[in-house]
């Protein structure tokens, strides 16, 4: 059967081409692969993160036994150096007197097994690091970095016993010596002094 349409053309039914129905399915195609797309990444990368997650979760429980350990050790070794460094601090601070006195005495110069010097006092007394390194600096002491003090006031029963003594102290080299004077005393024949002598510290320093 043969169909003719005689209407005029303004009047005519159009019949529109079928390209644009094509490109919208291939858009709303193309949109749902891409949220697909989108949608994998996202939940292959939220299975890596919770896969990563539970592998730091089973690392931490297999080694927390060892950090346990580890802060255990740390705060043994915490108190074994608190107890280092006191006893550091006690040994830095003690002075073995008997040894410093026993040497001072044996340094005293003797005539015929008896001193020829008296000594009426001795005061003694710590020195200061501080303090010690300055009179090595001075010269007092005679240079010597020394670590205990005698202030001692003596009389020497002539002047080759005072200048022995003073000698004495002078050459050791654990002992240093500042004499402060000397007065002759006609009545009893005698030479008063007083003088400050130093004890270097170190090992076998204050051995007689």
């Amino acid at each position: 059967m043969i169909r003719l349409n005689l209407l005029p053309k303004d009047l005519r039914r159009r019949v529109e081409p079928g390209w644009w129905r094509l490109a919208a399915s291939l858009l709303a195609l193309f949109a749902l692969l891409l949220m697909g797309f989108l949608h994998y990444t996202a939940y292959t990368e939220l299975a890596l993160a919770r896969s990563e997650r539970d592998a730091l979760k089973a690392e931490v429980e297999a080694l927390r036994p060892f950090i346990a350990e580890q802060n255990r050790l740390q705060q043994e070794r915490k108190t074994l150096e608190a107890l280092l460094s006191i006893r550091e601090g006690l040994r830095k601070g003690f002075v073995p007197w008997s040894d410093y006195l026993a040497a001072f005495i044996g340094q005293i110069p003797r005539t015929g097994g008896r001193f020829p010097v008296a000594l009426r006092s001795v005061n003694t007394r710590t020195i200061p690091e501080e303090e010690a390194n300055r009179a090595k600096e001075s010269g007092t002491f005679d240079g010597k970095a020394v670590r205990v003090e005698f202030a001692v006031q003596g009389e020497a029963l002539n002047r080759e016993a005072l200048v022995g003594f003073v000698q004495a102290f002078e050459s050791s080299p654990r002992f240093g010596i500042e004499f402060q004077g000397a007065t002759w005393d006609g009545e009893r024949g005698l030479w008063s002094f007083s003088a400050r002598i130093g004890a270097t510290g170190g090992e076998g320093s204050a051995q007689p």
